[in-house]
């Protein structure tokens, strides 16, 4: 991989910081997991998470081609061969070239184990990494059940401060004590920082990063709200880090990265010197895609076993009473044809989507560059033109067709 920035153990720079609290718009946006990220204790004090600025449309797009044979762990074939309404799929490709939809960076198509459909606009580019914002945090969940496969976790009910060392239980926010690591996956922790620290400053390191959200949070009811914040999948990060000794980068590496071929990624660094789980991840749209088929795969990739099925489907089922987030993951329901077809989705900030539907055999991967209402068009335009155009999946498949590589 390259540029990779994992931390170290003999010297971690310590980062001054200070608190920029939700405004009640920004938070009601990222609800969503849509919006920019709200400064917390996991940024930078130079922030180097900013995007690309939006660039002019491309122009015409050109003739539909076949997706190119890489070698990458990726079949591909022509989508005229595939039974899908090709028509529709165009005239989604020409809406997107003509801008109708901001700028949207990539778009695949993944449909019964073989990439149909390619195309890159604007910023995006085949061998191009695209920042991910919060897509980051499902490689967090996927690293969680890992270690949790591996017994370096007990289990999701452990209370986090199990797994948190240098942590002096006498500063801890009241009820802060019983969040569990299924508060955090789930984003109920009940952590929130008043206008009481907005003036506060603090020395950020690997010893006292996860210790500062637990002490200088209001007082804590967890499990009983969610709230999209970075807070939670930090604390995560530092259980992760000192359960198995590496951070999420070089652990990612180890069970995923190299295993599924993916060596075009890099990570950015959080205040405390760990890799930032929140949103911290440049990865290119095919391997985007892979972590699609892991799902769609229930655990393995190419007939390799990454995760458990157990892990997956706890991971991909709602936890909130919001009904729609399981750990970090989203599900979606689209209607098609008078049905509810259910969508697990792992999304980010201006637009990037990982949308992987079981009922057609289908992964979708989305890249943009929008801002405001705008990113959220995906949500739009893939039940609008891309579930339409795809036939139902088979009741069963050529699994060792399925799981080749090309």
């Amino acid at each position: 991989m390259q540029s990779k920035q994992w931390c170290r153990n003999d010297s971690f720079t310590m980062v001054v910081f200070s608190f920029a609290l939700f405004s009640s718009t920004a938070f009601a946006d990222a609800q969503d997991g849509l919006s920019d990220e709200v400064v917390t204790l996991n940024q930078l004090a130079t922030d180097i998470s900013q995007p690309t600025a939006i660039k002019a449309p491309q122009g015409n797009i050109g003739q539909y081609r076949t997706p190119d044979s890489r070698n990458d762990g990726l079949l591909t074939a022509d989508m005229h061969g595939m039974g899908i309404d090709t028509q529709r799929i165009n005239q989604l490709r020409q809406d997107i070239t003509a801008g109708n939809y901001g700028q949207i960076d990539s778009l695949l198509i993944h449909h019964k184990g073989k990439l149909v459909s390619e195309d890159y606009w604007h910023d995006g580019g085949i061998d191009k990494p695209h920042f991910m914002f919060s897509i980051t945090k499902n490689m967090l969940s996927n690293a969680i059940g890992k270690a949790i496969e591996l017994g370096y976790i007990d289990s999701v009910n452990d209370p986090a401060i199990k797994y948190l060392s240098n942590i002096d239980r006498k500063q801890l926010a009241a009820g802060s004590e019983f969040i569990t690591l299924h508060d955090l996956l789930s984003m109920q922790s009940g952590i929130s920082i008043s206008n009481n620290h907005a003036a506060h400053q603090a020395s950020i390191t690997v010893d006292n990063h996860a210790a500062l959200y637990l002490t200088l949070s209001d007082n804590v009811v967890p499990g009983q709200r969610f709230k999209y914040q970075g807070a939670d999948t930090d604390i995560l990060n530092h259980v992760l880090f000192n359960t198995t000794g590496k951070d999420l980068a070089a652990f990612t590496e180890e069970y995923f990265f190299t295993p599924m071929a993916i060596d075009n990624a890099y990570w950015e660094e959080s205040a405390c010197g760990l890799t930032k789980a929140s949103s911290g991840l440049h990865m290119t749209s095919r391997d985007m895609l892979k972590f699609g088929m892991l799902v769609l795969g229930e655990g393995q990739f190419n007939g390799k076993p990454l995760l458990t099925k157990g892990w997956l489907d706890t991971a991909t089922t709602p936890k909130t009473r919001n009904g729609n987030y399981g750990y970090f993951w989203w599900t979606q329901n689209f209607r098609l044809n008078g049905k509810e077809i259910n969508t697990i989705s792992a999304r980010g900030a201006r637009g990037q989507f990982i949308f992987v539907n079981p009922e057609l055999d289908l992964i979708v991967a989305v890249t943009s560059s929008n801002t405001g209402q705008q990113r959220r068009v995906p949500l739009q335009f893939v039940p609008e033109y891309i579930l339409p155009a795809i036939p139902p999946a088979k009741e069963s498949r050529d699994d060792d067709k399925y799981f080749s590589t090309g």
